[in-house]
């Protein structure tokens, strides 16, 4: 059985005015979320009627009806959550319990997982991560858990349950296990670009490839992570790093490639085109000091997350209501 981490955390005034800047000069959208986004309200279609539920209530429901599952803990803000989710929480008898994100990190916790203050801010993604896993009987049994984020409504029972039969496979060799989704096209629905990489797995989803025998992935809302095993202390860098928005930001990127041994990697995915999944593995493996696997798979609707901008909002609204 597993834990699920439902991480529903959220950024400071500064922080959100900062990435609508990096979203309107890189992708041209207008960002419209100002508000606590877990708890912003996407409308659905039930059994013919029209329905309005939090962006949150989504994922939680499929953990909750998901056999797999045995316990939720959910990281965000906890007044708020508890006063909207309480009565649906109080309905289903899997434990579920909410951990504050504006709490400290324990004092054991830190030592445990030899986190540098500096490195890891109580409320920030990684604090966030270490603090609900830390809550979890996956932390008590050093297993891994599954780390499911919140602002991603199309991900469906069938991904999660298919995520978690593969992995059983992985759990025992690698720290930290991401589904690597599919994307046939050279832009998904929502226009966002994949990570052209050439599949060297033994994952073969599709013939259908570049040129260069590339194909396109993209990164779900889950993972599946035990942080015994690697240095929970890179974990904020990776997420800053995660959507390459920037100029500076790719350039960043490419020097800590550079720096964990890696100098060719602006070469081989722009120019040779032949970066690989299974080099793409290494190298992450090398920065978060833990092994790491991706699996390729298919099933796209899971990689759309809502990120706060009006298309988003729109489409992802378009794809409940037909869904």
């Amino acid at each position: 059985m597993v834990s699920a981490i439902l991480m529903a955390g959220y950024s400071n005034k500064r922080a959100v005015k900062k990435y609508s800047r990096l979203v309107a000069e890189n992708y041209g959208q207008k960002f419209i979320e100002t508000g606590y986004k877990p708890l912003r309200e996407f409308k659905t279609v039930k059994d013919g009627v029209e329905e309005s539920k939090p962006l949150i209530q989504y994922t939680l429901e499929i953990l909750f009806t998901n056999d797999l599952i045995d316990e939720i803990v959910i990281v965000g803000h906890q007044m708020l959550l508890e006063q909207r989710l309480g009565n649906l929480i109080n309905r289903f008898k899997k434990p579920c319990f909410i951990v504050n994100q504006n709490t400290t990190i324990l004092p054991d916790v830190m030592t445990r997982f030899n986190i540098i203050p500096k490195k890891v801010k109580h409320n920030s993604i990684a604090g966030n991560l270490i603090k609900g896993y830390a809550a979890s009987a996956a932390c008590r049994d050093r297993k891994h858990a599954l780390f499911v984020a919140s602002d991603s409504p199309l991900t469906t029972t069938e991904f999660i349950e298919r995520f978690l039969n593969i992995v059983q496979k992985y759990q025992e060799q690698a720290a930290l296990i991401f589904p690597a989704v599919l994307i046939d096209d050279n832009k998904d629905k929502l226009g966002r670009y994949p990570l052209k990489l050439v599949n060297d797995t033994q994952y073969q989803l599709s013939n259908k490839k570049s040129s260069y025998a590339r194909q396109g992935f993209r990164l779900s809302s889950l993972m599946f992570a035990n942080p015994h095993f690697f240095n929970i202390n890179t974990a904020n860098t990776a997420y800053s790093l995660r959507k390459c928005l920037a100029p500076n930001t790719q350039l960043r990127l490419f020097r800590i490639t550079r720096s964990l041994g890696y100098p060719n990697v602006y070469s081989k995915y722009f120019l040779r085109k032949d970066l690989s999944i299974k080099e793409v593995e290494n190298i992450t493996s090398e920065f978060f000091n833990g092994s790491l696997k991706l699996i390729p798979m298919t099933g796209e609707e899971a990689t759309y997350d809502y990120d706060g901008t009006d298309i988003e909002y729109r489409m992802i609204t378009d794809m409940l209501k037909s869904a």
